[in-house]
């Protein structure tokens, strides 16, 4: 499968590139600027402007999936995720590339949900201290949800670079405390873009343990 993966110098977006290319994929990887991936025959650096359709449409000419590891958190916009789905969604329509995998934070609510009382609180207190990285990641999931595309989001908790690793995928919420090693994150992005499991659906990811 040829897969492109945006957001794919981030601290997730890489370790789907590398999942991806040793299961012997071809990745087109979507880079603003400098790119920390190693070179690999089957990996194709594309630097662009996830705000430029021109770019976006290039990236996804010619996959057979796309992958969004975009995020928000440290830009100014803090409307990457939103932006970037409002231009990669057309793209793909265009190009009738069906399939595409995103993430985005377990706070961020989907239209059929049946949030609990400790889920209210948590989506509460994530939009005192950061409102717009909230909104950001609903309206594209919000965009996804309306778009005809055979989309899953994948909702994660705080992901931490280090500690225990194993998931599993599950339509119930993570506690607000909880949190996750990186490479699950990646692990389960990469699965997910080469099955057609959760389609149309927003799915939690959890420890296992």
């Amino acid at each position: 499968m040829t897969i492109t993966v945006f957001g794919a110098n981030g601290k997730v977006g890489r370790k789907v590139v590398e999942r991806l290319l040793a299961e012997g994929h071809s990745v087109k990887a979507f880079i603003h600027s400098h790119s920390d991936l190693k070179p690999h025959p089957k990996l194709e650096l594309l630097k662009g402007d996830v705000h430029r359709p021109d770019d976006v449409k290039r990236a996804v000419k010619g996959s057979d999936v796309v992958v969004s590891a975009l995020g928000s958190w440290g830009t100014k916009s803090k409307d990457i995720l939103s932006s970037g789905m409002a231009a990669i969604i057309p793209a793909m329509q265009q190009q009738k590339v069906k399939r595409i995998v995103s993430l985005t934070g377990a706070a961020v609510q989907a239209e059929s949900d049946k949030p609990k009382l400790i889920d209210r609180l948590s989506r509460s207190l994530l939009k005192l201290v950061a409102s717009q990285i909230l909104r950001d990641g609903e309206r594209h999931l919000a965009l996804l949800e309306g778009s005809g595309l055979d989309w899953t989001v994948l909702r994660s908790p705080v992901m931490r670079e280090k500690g225990k690793t194993g998931y599993k995928i599950s339509a119930k919420s993570p506690l607000p405390w909880a949190t996750i090693n990186r490479n699950d994150v990646a692990d389960a992005m990469a699965s997910l873009a080469t099955n057609n499991n959760y389609l149309r659906s927003a799915p939690f990811i959890k420890r296992n343990n």
